[in-house]
C-alpha cells in the first residue's frame, strides 16, 4: 500500500483567500516551501490539465517540484500530481480540501503514493512547516491596508 501523509490546519482566512494563496504564482513563491528554504521560482496554471513548477532552495541545494492539476474546485478543493527529488522523483498526489468554519478555514492536505517511510516522514514535517508558513502569509496579507 502506498504511503499517505495528512496535515490539518485551522487558518484565520476565508476559503476563497486560502484557495487564492494556493493558485497564485506570486503568492506561492512567498510560502510553499518548508523552513528554512525559500521558493526561487513559482509558476502555475490552476485549471484541470494545467501545470505548475516550483523551485525550492535549501542549504543542501535545489528541489524542483512539478505537477499537473487534476481537480480544481475554487474555494473547496485542489488535487494535483507532485513529482520532486524529495519524493525520490516519484509522481505522487496531493489533495487540498478547504472547509469553512465561521471566520476560519479548516485546510486538510493529503499527500498520497509516497514511495517509502523516509519520504513519508519528510513529507509530514515539510507539510506541517508549509502549513505554518501559509498561516503566517495569510495573517500578513490580512494586516495590509
Amino acid at each position: 500500500m502506498s504511503g499517505v501523509v495528512q496535515v490539518k490546519r485551522i487558518l484565520k482566512a476565508s476559503p476563497e483567500e486560502v484557495f487564492d494563496a494556493w493558485t497564485d504564482a506570486d503568492r506561492l513563491q512567498q510560502w510553499l516551501c518548508p523552513d528554512p528554504g525559500i521558493v526561487a521560482e513559482a509558476s502555475c496554471d490552476p485549471v484541470v490539465g494545467g501545470r505548475y513548477r516550483i523551485v525550492k532552495i535549501f542549504e543542501s541545494g535545489a528541489d524542483e517540484v512539478t505537477g499537473e492539476y487534476l481537480v480544481v474546485e475554487p474555494s473547496r478543493r485542489l488535487v494535483f500530481t507532485w513529482s520532486a527529488g524529495s519524493t525520490d522523483d516519484q509522481t505522487t498526489q496531493v489533495t487540498v480540501t478547504l472547509r469553512p468554519d465561521d471566520d476560519t478555514t479548516e485546510m486538510t492536505i493529503i499527500h498520497e503514493r509516497l514511495p517509502n517511510l523516509g519520504v513519508q516522514g519528510g513529507a509530514r514535517s515539510a507539510w506541517a512547516s508549509i502549513a505554518g508558513r501559509l498561516d503566517g502569509h495569510l495573517a500578513a496579507t490580512a494586516e495590509r491596508p
